[in-house]
């Protein structure tokens, strides 16, 4: 690359490498990943006259949640990272099409989840969610045979990881989460994103939930 060339240059040659079909798709996925831990790196650097590690602490604590409101409409999902200090790492959110019934919206949200934590090189993760049918069906997958195939790919995910466990969450403690999911179809939010820290709109929220 040549090093003359402006920030904005390199930026747009890193992403149209996604769209080269000789790299393999995992790799293309991790570009904005790639990007996003740079761009961290280097504000450490210039404002708090630290560097960290691009990968991110070894454990997370990840809230979830799809807002499901039928079989007809899309449904939105998010997560938000959290280090052992409660403080957010990173937080998404996703517009899916239709999915029959909650639980099917749940599982689609979360195999969403997994593959961006393998992009962010997590490596160990606790996931809080507030449906309790989603952590049954995931300890318990033969008692779910309608799921089965969600499950399948939920569990061969989550061998991917060193550590991955679920956790039930109150409403009050994943109340970010959801609130990050329902204003997917409550402000017609239908473009995903990611992005450092909590959002601006929950900020004293988030700073309540970290009590729990």
């Amino acid at each position: 690359m040549d090093p003359n060339l402006s920030l904005a240059n390199k930026l747009a040659l890193w992403l149209d490498l996604m769209l080269v079909q000789s790299i393999p798709i995992d790799s293309r996925r991790a570009i904005p990943w790639l990007l996003w831990a740079v761009w961290k790196n280097m504000n450490a650097v210039i404002f708090a006259s630290t560097q960290e590690s691009l990968g991110m602490q070894s454990q997370v604590k990840c809230n979830i949640h799809a807002n499901w409101r039928n079989d007809k409409l899309h449904c939105g999902g998010s997560w938000i990272t959290r280090d052992h200090q409660g403080r957010v790492g990173h937080h998404a959110r996703e517009a899916f099409t239709s999915s029959p019934d909650k639980l099917t919206a749940e599982l689609r949200v979360l195999i969403w989840i997994l593959q961006s934590m393998q992009d962010l090189q997590v490596q160990e993760v606790v996931i809080g969610s507030d449906h309790c049918d989603l952590v049954e069906a995931i300890k318990r997958p033969n008692d779910w045979p309608r799921y089965r195939w969600l499950l399948h790919q939920v569990t061969a995910l989550t061998r991917e990881f060193p550590l991955v466990c679920f956790e039930i969450e109150s409403s009050a403690s994943n109340h970010v989460a959801r609130e990050i999911a329902k204003s997917v179809m409550r402000n017609s939010m239908f473009q995903s994103y990611l992005a450092l820290s909590g959002p601006s709109w929950l900020h004293d929220r988030i700073r309540q939930e970290s009590a729990f």
